[in-house]
């Protein structure tokens, strides 16, 4: 995931999480080489928890990203819910912990089969962050 990140970053994608973790929890499920690499992070600490897109505006709001601009790759219902009612495209991790069935269900515009597809194969879906 590193990697895929990496080459986000090298064409100028705004990255982010959006969270249900506490964030003294980051640590434990996110290495901090892909922490590094992130232009926002939001936690149940900061927003309401999914599926309310209250999280998702708070970080496209911090990188300046509208939400037609955006794609949110979530592995759960909530995420799916969260990222439509955010107006964001809804990208459903099939490999996540819910079946692909559920995430369709709740609303993914498209379900990735596995982590491969995330990374430059979406990137006419992203926006660059502008050059300062």
């Amino acid at each position: 995931m590193e990697n895929r990140a990496r080459a986000l970053r090298a064409v100028n994608v705004a990255l982010g999480v959006v969270t249900l973790q506490d964030r003294d929890r980051l640590a434990w499920f996110l290495p901090p080489a892909l922490t590094d690499l992130l232009d926002v992070v939001i936690t149940r600490q900061d927003a309401p928890a999914k599926p309310a897109p209250d999280g998702l505006h708070a970080a496209l709001a911090r990188v300046d990203v509208l939400p037609e601009e955006a794609v949110f790759v979530g592995d759960s219902p909530s995420d799916m819910t969260a990222a439509r009612a955010a107006g964001v495209l809804a990208l459903g991790a099939a490999w996540g912990w819910h079946p692909p069935a559920a995430l369709h269900a709740a609303g993914a515009h498209h379900l990735l089969p596995d982590p491969t597809r995330i990374g430059p194969s979406l990137l006419h879906h992203l926006t660059p962050i502008p050059a300062n």
